[in-house]
């Protein structure tokens, strides 16, 4: 709406001048025209970095923020409030140094447009009075000089602010065209449905699958195993062993490259729908939205359920007193995160979910480590209840090896291998990692 106006008023302004005037009045007047364009594009190149730097730092300041809201607690137990008020006034500081140094630069490109119109405005109503008074020129053409001459600066001020906003923008929007440049999520990729009813033995299969992340590090090396439908096996080892990695390819979050499968299918060839239908995962840090309990525990179940139910598997999920205690009950609100719960409540809240949906895989990936000894022998009494019932295929990765007592088998890992697979007991008494583990010689 700027720009086409802006453009407009400057040709008829110069067809106006071309018309109306001399070759040698109108042509001086025309290089007001390139000289604008060349500050201006001049100004856009020269401030394109600091541009992109000054929103870089906005946003490392924003990220800062949030990092101090979250760690809030640390701050106030370490007394480090002024350490993180000089970290704070140094990113202030150089972001203010950017920022005076942008304006100053904007200031001065300013001055240089301003004076390119004042030079050229005293150029031209100079040369029009020395021809008029040379009688090349009537006095009336002096006043028509005047008048296109500022018909032909007011839409070149425009179009050097349009000029310099749309570098301004472009420099924006870049961040949302990379977004758009990203490879899409693999496993949203179309996919024919399956008939989930139907599914072949063994229930999940992974053979000879290898992973490293993008850094080059190598998590699993070679792994095969196959687990049948109804087992409870355990997964132990050594931090950074590669435990949870496994839990990720078989949900399908990262690339397996057809090497895990759920019967006959590879995971990656499953739909979102079809794996979310068939696997819960629940992980060390649960995801709980700002919502009331209720939201929570029914978050994303794709049937209905009324309160008795949500309560019921509030039950088995150890959550009942807490429930019982609150004025509010299920319609308590939770903070984002869950910041107004503690470990234990928000690993109970995300447990709860899978009483709801009853899938036929469960992965607990470290999912009681926050619970005390009461509530988890509670609720794997009630897992163990429901793989029978419903014929449930649990993965069980844990530390406290005491959760893993009742596993039909357990599989341990270390430096992305296998290297035993037995039962509890058997593994207790035999040498290797995890008896190490269990008498505390590795952690």
């Amino acid at each position: 709406m700027d720009l086409v106006p802006a453009i407009f008023n400057s040709l008829a302004a110069i067809i106006v001048i071309f018309m109306t005037l001399p070759i040698i009045l109108a042509l001086p007047m025309m290089l007001v025209i390139p000289i604008g364009l060349f500050i201006v594009y001049r100004q856009i190149s020269t401030q394109r970095e600091i541009r992109v730097e000054l929103l870089e730092t906005k946003a490392g300041i924003d990220g800062t923020i949030v990092e101090l809201l979250n760690g809030i607690e640390v701050i106030r137990i370490s007394d480090s409030v002024e350490l993180e008020k000089q970290r704070f006034a140094d990113k202030s500081y150089y972001l203010r140094k950017k920022e005076m140094k942008h304006h100053y630069q904007m200031a001065k490109y300013d001055i240089l447009k301003f004076i390119n119109e004042a030079v050229f405005t005293v150029l031209m109503i100079g040369i029009s009075v020395y021809l008029a008074t040379i009688n090349v020129i009537s006095v009336g053409n002096v006043l028509t000089a005047y008048l296109c001459f500022a018909q032909l600066i007011k839409p070149l001020e425009e179009l050097h602010r349009i000029f310099d906003e749309l570098a301004e923008c472009v420099v924006l929007s870049e961040d949302f065209f990379n977004m758009l440049e990203l490879p899409c999520d693999f496993s949203y990729l179309p996919s024919q449905p399956q008939d989930l009813t139907k599914i072949a033995k063994p229930l999940i299969s992974v053979d000879d699958i290898s992973f490293s992340y993008d850094d080059g590090t190598k998590v699993l090396d070679g792994i095969s195993f196959t687990v049948d439908e109804g087992k409870f096996i355990g997964i132990v080892g050594p931090s950074g062993c590669g435990k949870s990695t496994l839990s990720i390819l078989i949900c399908n979050l990262e690339n397996s490259h057809d090497k895990a499968k759920i019967g006959h299918w590879p995971i990656s060839r499953l739909s979102r729908h079809d794996l979310a239908a068939m696997i819960a995962l629940v992980p060390q840090n649960p995801f709980l939205i700002a919502g009331t309990i209720r939201d929570n525990i029914c978050y994303g179940l794709a049937q209905k359920v009324d309160d008795a139910e949500i309560l019921a598997a509030a039950k088995k999920a150890f959550l009942s007193s807490f429930i019982a205690e609150l004025p509010d009950g299920l319609d308590t609100v939770i903070a984002e995160g869950g910041g107004n719960l503690s470990g234990g409540q928000r690993q109970r809240i995300a447990i709860a979910r899978i009483f709801l949906r009853t899938p036929k895989i469960l992965i607990l990936d470290e999912a009681t480590s926050a619970l005390d000894n009461t509530a988890e022998k509670y609720i794997q009494r009630e897992i163990e209840k429901l793989i029978k019932e419903h014929n449930l295929t649990v993965l069980s990765i844990a530390h406290r090896l005491t959760t893993l007592e009742n596993c039909d088998e357990i599989i341990v890992f270390d430096d992305g291998k296998i290297v035993q697979r037995a039962k509890y007991h058997e593994l207790i008494e035999s040498k290797g990692i995890f008896s190490d583990m269990y008498h505390g010689r590795i952690k």
